[in-house]
């Protein structure tokens, strides 16, 4: 598990418990201010299955097996919708499983993603005891310690400041702002009366904040012909935070940066696997660290102290733009130069 993630479990914690004495199950709960995606990978016969994703409302819990849970290890991961401001938030662990980019899914086969880091998350693990009887449960948490009602108000603060309706403080506490916040949001999208928290309201700030999201943000475009493995580096206080990768297929587009973006310029960086040569993105003008695998590197230091490789990145001007899009066409990459005959 990196610093990072280390940091992350401390100040965010899982906690585990068990459930009533009632039907076997194994439950997600939700006690944080996030809408959370979740997901969960589990022993099922002779593989590892991982399935999601359910969607948590704050303070929401739902039974993601209804199966009798068997004492063992299961793993667990959960991250915040994209329409939430401010960086992706997730709760996870160091064990990369595979998922489906959206949707839900069912997977059973751990090698339909091991080339493709974009479709792995990192799970963290949950050791179920015999103690448990069948039942288990796992909470998503935050530092504030979030009952499932304060959650719930905690939520609808936020999902109202990522709309721009509230500028309160995220504190669980139902207060006359967030109230007056709240019926006036209901009021504009003609959802009734009175500062009331239900499913339509909720979902319609998850669409509205996410359609916000989508507004905003680096993207990256495939515009070869082939599939692109790209990186992104972007300024960090004195340094440059350097991440990939990204497998885009041709066609495809991904988002590599949320949020509105504070910089006037990023870099770039691709490479394309054809007919057994590597293809390099050219125009690049500055070196930041990669590896051959996924990695997010901060450039403070070099890339060999770090045990990292290099690459030569492509500066991209945006001005003051709060969104763009880099397209890999196929003229901007070149292969090796060419060796010469052997007599």
């Amino acid at each position: 598990m990196s610093r990072v993630l280390r940091l992350t479990a401390v100040a965010f914690g899982f906690a585990f418990g068990l459930l009533g004495a009632a039907e076997a199950k194994y439950s997600l709960c939700n006690k944080t201010s996030y809408v959370l995606s979740a997901a969960i990978a589990y022993v099922d016969g002779d593989r590892l299955a991982t399935r999601g994703w359910w969607r948590l409302n704050p303070g929401q819990c739902k039974v993601v097996l209804t199966e009798s849970t068997d004492p063992g290890r299961y793993f667990v991961y959960a991250e915040g919708i994209q329409g939430h401001a401010g960086p992706l938030r997730s709760w996870s662990g160091d064990t990369p499983l595979c998922v489906e980019p959206e949707g839900f899914f069912n997977l059973r086969n751990q090698e339909v993603c091991k080339d493709d880091p974009s479709r792995q998350r990192d799970f963290f693990t949950v050791d179920v005891t015999e103690a448990a009887k069948g039942n288990w449960r796992t909470d998503f948490a935050e530092a504030e310690n979030y009952s499932v009602f304060s959650a719930e108000v905690a939520g609808i603060q936020r999902l109202l400041i990522d709309v721009g309706e509230f500028s309160g403080r995220i504190d669980g506490s139902l207060g006359k702002n967030t109230q007056q916040a709240l019926a006036n949001y209901r009021q504009k999208k003609s959802l009734g009366d009175g500062a009331v928290i239900d499913d339509d309201t909720i979902a319609a700030l998850v669409e509205d904040a996410n359609a916000r999201e989508a507004k905003l943000g680096f993207y990256f475009c495939n515009k070869a012909d082939a599939p692109v493995w790209s990186a992104f580096a972007e300024p960090e206080e004195e340094t440059y935070r350097s991440r990939g990768w990204w497998l885009i297929e041709a066609g495809d587009c991904v988002k590599v940066l949320k949020g509105e973006l504070k910089s006037d310029h990023y870099y770039v960086y691709g490479l394309i696997d054809a007919d057994a040569a590597e293809k390099r993105l050219v125009g690049g003008d500055r070196e930041f660290c990669v590896n051959a695998i996924k990695f997010n590197a901060l450039n403070d230091v070099s890339c060999e102290d770090q045990e990292l490789d290099s690459a030569i990145f492509r500066r991209v001007e945006i001005g003051s733009a709060n969104s763009a899009t880099y397209e890999f066409r196929v003229d901007a990459f070149v292969g090796p130069p060419a060796q010469p005959a052997s007599e």
